[in-house]
């Protein structure tokens, strides 16, 4: 998709893209078209005087190094805004907060006496904090689909995969003092390079500000301003003490408020993030895109969905939990695996920091892209039955196909080479008796519910590679 389609399809006349691309950072963006709608309708609310001296200010503080100074800007995402002076003997607004100060432009003192440095600032005569209740007025960023639609235009994956991927930068909000966020593994049942090609584009559409470790502090006229840690996206491949920490302990070392995580997981890690998934090499491609058309409207939609914190209730949480065990239940039964399966630190784990809590998270995230400020139990169920009970199911069974595989014919074997349906429908058919002729080309095709054509090309390909052979023409038995 090209940027004039883009915005044909996805802008409006309320400004939802703007009319430009911007390669910009998240805090140094310019006022104008590269903020988000409601930025752009709190920054017109900023400034208003009030006499010949005196000022109204309402925006978001940010501490800086020198206690007597705030920077007030009208996102909590900027950077650039209006430095607040402060008496030694005046209480400091929290940081983060949204409040209104009243005061009379001079020049910042410290910075003058110990620097040399002219800073303008308003002396705060009063100051209290405001209630930020401007969400209502909020236009509901780009929906789920449109972020999908937009992002994975040029990548050929199940639509389910897409809109797990699509909620990472939607993300989640806090719960019980833990981090909030959505963290998602990738096993690589596909070639470990496309998957790697995919989720470096993915990385590379957010500023660099959302990635990695960043300073304590940034630089804002000479005077040092604490960065926000509000959100970070964090993609890539991860030891197993970092990915604890963020999907099962719940906590950030970077001291971010949310952590989007997205990680290729090996055999030991594959059971920690909240939705894990398994890429199939049939439903799987990539091509190549520039992700910096797409960061303008990806970013706007992300700091958006920040503002919005559903709620949900005790008696929810319970009654979406028993249902999620009862299920949990059904699929330990439909694989056959023991009941200690359960137990904490395996794939099904059905305490307070497993699934259950995992699908809080997807569910929360849900009502996000929504735009619905509160969450029910019937949004639990459905974050479960649709998403990631059907995430788990494909996972278990590419995962023990894979394993199965690798015991069979040898670790490291490359079954991305092969469709994986007709993998799993020979490995069905064949029944693995003496004297048995082994399934024919129309039933392996019919079993896998693919054309004739790409079976009988895996099977060729799976006989080439001393996986399969043909005890008669036309008949398949795996080695």
């Amino acid at each position: 998709m090209d940027i004039e389609e883009l915005f044909r399809r996805h802008g409006s006349n309320h400004d939802r893209l703007a009319d430009a691309t911007s390669i910009s950072d998240l805090y140094t963006r310019q006022y104008g078209t590269e903020l988000a709608q409601w930025e752009s309708q709190l920054l017109k609310q900023f400034r208003e005087k009030e006499t010949a001296r005196l000022y109204r200010y309402h925006g978001f503080v940010h501490h800086t190094r020198d206690t007597s100074l705030v920077l007030l800007t009208p996102s909590p995402w900027l950077m650039d805004g209006e430095f607040i002076f402060f008496e030694r003997d005046q209480e400091l607004p929290p940081d983060g907060a949204f409040i209104e100060v009243v005061g009379s432009r001079v020049a910042a003192p410290r910075p003058l006496q110990e620097s040399n440095l002219i800073i303008r600032a308003i002396a705060a005569e009063t100051w209290s904090a405001r209630p930020i209740d401007f969400i209502s007025d909020i236009r509901p960023p780009l929906r789920l689909n449109e972020i999908s639609e937009i992002l994975f235009e040029h990548v050929g994956m199940s639509e389910a995969s897409k809109r797990v991927f699509a909620r990472l930068f939607v993300s989640s909000p806090p719960y019980q003092e833990c981090i909030g966020g959505l963290t998602t593994g990738i096993q690589a049942i596909a070639s470990k390079a496309q998957v790697r090609r995919l989720l470096s584009f993915i990385k590379s559409v957010v500023p660099p500000a959302m990635k990695g470790r960043h300073p304590s502090f940034r630089n804002a006229q000479g005077i040092k301003v604490k960065s926000p840690r509000l959100w970070r996206f964090d993609v890539g491949s991860f030891s197993i003490n970092k990915m604890q920490q963020i999907c099962v302990q719940r906590k950030d070392p970077a001291g971010y408020r949310e952590v989007s995580l997205g990680a290729i997981t090996k055999t030991e890690t594959a059971i920690l993030p909240d939705v894990p998934l398994a890429l199939a090499s049939e439903d799987f491609w990539v091509e190549t895109g520039n992700p910096s058309n797409l960061r303008l409207p990806i970013l706007k939609s992300a700091i958006t969905f920040q503002m919005l914190t559903p709620e949900i209730t005790k008696r929810s949480i319970d009654a979406g939990t028993e249902h999620i065990l009862a299920r949990l239940d059904v699929l330990r039964e439909s694989f056959g695996f023991e009941e200690r399966v359960l137990a904490r630190g395996h794939l099904l784990d059905a305490d307070a920091l497993g699934r259950p809590l995992s699908t809080l998270r997807l569910a929360r995230s849900s009502a996000r892209a929504f735009w619905k400020d509160k969450v029910n139990t019937n949004d639990l169920k459905h974050a479960w039955d649709r998403i990631l009970e059907p995430a788990l199911k494909e996972f278990i069974e590419l995962t023990e196909l894979k394993q199965s595989a690798e015991k069979e014919w040898g670790k490291g074997s490359r079954i991305d080479k092969f469709n994986t349906r007709v993998l799993k429908a020979i490995k069905k058919l064949d029944t693995g008796k003496r004297g048995y002729l082994g399934p024919t080309l129309n039933e392996i095709a019919e079993e896998a519910g693919v054309e004739h054509h790409v079976a009988a090309e895996t099977l060729a390909r799976m006989k080439d590679n001393g996986v399969l052979y043909e005890p008669r023409p036309g008949h398949y038995r795996l080695v």
